[in-house]
This record gives C-alpha cells, structure tokens and sequence, in this order.
C-alpha cells in the first residue's frame, strides 16, 4: 500500500501540472462536473452508508 507521502506528491504534481495546463484544467473540471450529478451522487451514498452498516454490524470474535 503507498505511503500517505508518496500520495500526497502524486496529488501535489497533479495539482501542479493542472495549474498550469489550462486545456487539461478545464477537460478536467467538465469531467467531474458531468460525474457529480444527483443520480451519481445518491449512488455513491447509499453504498458507503450500506458498507458502513455491514462494517459496524460486524464483531469479531476472539
């Protein structure tokens, strides 16, 4: 699993290359406009609340 500073980098040169790549910023900004719509959003939530439901019913046993 990748450390949290080798996430953090990648994340920081992505952000980096979007500031200054216009054309790129703006196809990128339009993708995730098109994927945050209500349906997808609703879609999402029910399914981390349906995890964490499973997750907290969850007990191990010793």
């Amino acid at each position: 699993m990748p450390s949290n500073k080798m996430i953090g980098t990648v994340l920081v040169g992505a952000a980096a290359y979007l500031m200054r790549n216009k054309e790129t910023r703006e196809k990128t900004m339009s993708q995730i406009k098109s994927l945050a719509n209500p349906e997808t959003i609703d879609k999402v939530k029910s399914q981390l609340q349906s995890f964490t439901k499973t997750k907290s019913s969850y007990s191990p046993t010793n």
